[in-house]
């Protein structure tokens, strides 16, 4: 019974990890191409600067979670393969 449930617990975690992955890839594609257009403007050059690198951190945090979430679906699927055998 506990097996069954843990099961269903992964299901579900997988269910909006994925859910939550599939949103922060436009962010950051779209984050990204904000960067890119600060390249394009004309304002000042320090504010430029703060908001490219502003950016630049939000987009790495951004990625760094995508990444941590697909290790995270990784380690579930790996655990619900296991426990099938």
């Amino acid at each position: 019974k506990i097996y069954n449930v843990l099961m269903k617990y992964l299901e579900e975690e997988n269910k909006n990890l994925m859910g939550l992955r599939a949103s922060l890839i436009p962010t950051v594609v779209v984050l990204t191409g904000g960067i890119a257009g600060l390249f394009l403007t004309n304002i000042d050059l320090l504010a430029k600067c703060f908001l490219i690198g502003f950016g630049l951190y939000l987009d790495f945090l951004f990625i760094h979670n995508i990444v941590n979430i697909s290790k995270r679906i990784e380690i579930n699927i790996g655990v619900m393969k296991d426990g099938c055998k």
